[in-house]
């Protein structure tokens, strides 16, 4: 593997080379929100399944829709309430959004475009139009159309569309169990007041709100002590039963950073340790064959900014490979509000904010500041990405935001 540090792309592309998608299983469509298909949906039937009335007002023959025209109405169709008869010349229906377009119809003229007479009869304000305000049988969907692709990942509105189709069950890729293993002899927990060098145990917290975003089934693990058979101990247990396993902390290259060394002794292959990035260079990537499947871990270092970006750009696409999914980034080609200097032989990540300068939208890209900081990080919601050896960017030049992934 060598000393020599990849880039970003080069450390992504390894990681998602290594991933085989996990297996489907079936569950209920009210148990599939945020799931990712893992077959092809076909329509059963066409959508709509007959002609249907996009407004509420009358149905009629457009040959006798002329404006000043009177016609006689003869019956109602309202949803779920078709009209059985077939209208004649002169002839109206009364139709309800939603309901059937009556044999013979072939234009809908809006309530607001006619005017009620005695004796159910209704003068047409405008003219109608062939075909106006019908949405006829099959325009959205023909049967066996396929309307949602495996990879999909399943929001509201795709739910609606499986009901539409009569999906009651769904195959989805099975969520990812992920195990998190915060690593340090300095990390107490939440609510307990650190003592001189301890902090609290913030990375596990940051990093599951990444995982669960992502699909991910978290599994939370106890604080490893830097100590070897502890950690030994710690690591097998906690990669056990995962898929994948994101400790934090304990990558770097000092004398209690075990976990690349413990990772080998458990038969791990490991494909990088080092990426040209700030911050999150000691970020370790590495595979093992375990019980007939592989199971992938990722090493992040522990400072919280860096965690927290190495996670967002490196464990979020492996989950969405898992998954069988694309990790498409939001992305945003935005003024910056300020200039950016040069930057130097790593890539840099820096948080941003959209503002409004003037009416237009600008993005506020923050103070790198310290590998630690993740308060002055959490002040944006966007990734300003931009790669080595970048040259100094103007106030007011294009830069490109990005989003953390979601399968």
């Amino acid at each position: 593997m060598g000393d020599t540090m990849a880039s970003v792309e080069e450390a992504l592309a390894r990681v998602l080379a290594a991933i085989t998608p996990l297996s489907a299983e079936t569950v209920a469509l009210e148990d599939a929100h945020r799931r990712v298909l893992a077959e092809d949906v076909l329509a059963d039937a066409d959508v709509p399944a007959f002609d249907r009335a996009a407004m509420d007002g009358i149905a009629l023959r457009s040959t006798d829709g002329a404006a000043g025209a009177v016609v006689a109405q003869v019956g109602e169709s309202a949803a779920g309430m078709p009209f059985p008869g077939q209208i004649l010349s002169g002839q109206c229906v009364r139709v309800m959004t939603g309901g059937v377009v009556p044999q013979g119809a072939d234009a809908v003229v809006p309530v607001e475009r006619v005017e009620r007479l005695d004796g159910d009869l209704y003068r047409l304000l405008d003219s109608a139009r062939a075909e106006q305000h019908i949405a006829r049988r099959g325009s959205e969907l023909h049967q066996f159309d396929v309307v949602l692709h495996a990879g999909s990942l399943l929001n509201g509105a795709r739910m609606g569309v499986l009901a539409t189709c009569g999906r009651d069950r769904v195959r989805v890729a099975r969520r990812p169990v992920v195990a998190v293993l915060p690593t340090g002899n300095e990390i107490v927990p939440v609510a307990a007041m650190p003592a001189l060098g301890q902090v609290r145990d913030a990375n596990r917290h940051a990093l599951t709100g990444l995982l669960l975003n992502a699909g991910a089934d978290v599994r939370q693990c106890a604080v490893a002590a830097d100590d070897r058979a502890r950690l030994t101990s710690a690591i097998a247990g906690a990669w056990e039963d995962a898929d994948v396993l994101v400790t934090s902390g304990g990558v770097s290259a000092g004398d209690y950073d075990l976990v690349p060394q413990v990772l080998q002794t458990l038969g791990a292959t490991l494909h990088f340790h080092t990426i040209a990035i700030k911050p999150g260079k000691p970020l370790l990537f590495a595979t093992r064959q375990h019980r007939g499947r592989t199971q992938y871990v990722f090493g992040l270092p522990g400072n919280p900014v860096s965690s927290y970006v190495c996670c967002a750009l490196f464990v979020l696409p492996a989950l969405a490979a898992l998954q069988g999914a694309p990790a498409a980034w939001q992305r945003l080609t935005l003024p910056t509000l300020s200039p950016l200097p040069a930057t130097g032989p790593r890539a840099e990540i820096r948080s941003a904010s959209l503002v409004q300068v003037d009416g237009a939208t600008h993005a506020d890209v923050h103070d790198l500041g310290s590998s630690a900081d993740l308060t002055r990080f959490s002040h944006g919601d966007w990734f300003a990405f931009r790669p080595a050896h970048a040259p100094q960017v103007a106030a007011g030049a294009s830069i490109v935001l990005f989003a953390s992934p979601r399968p």
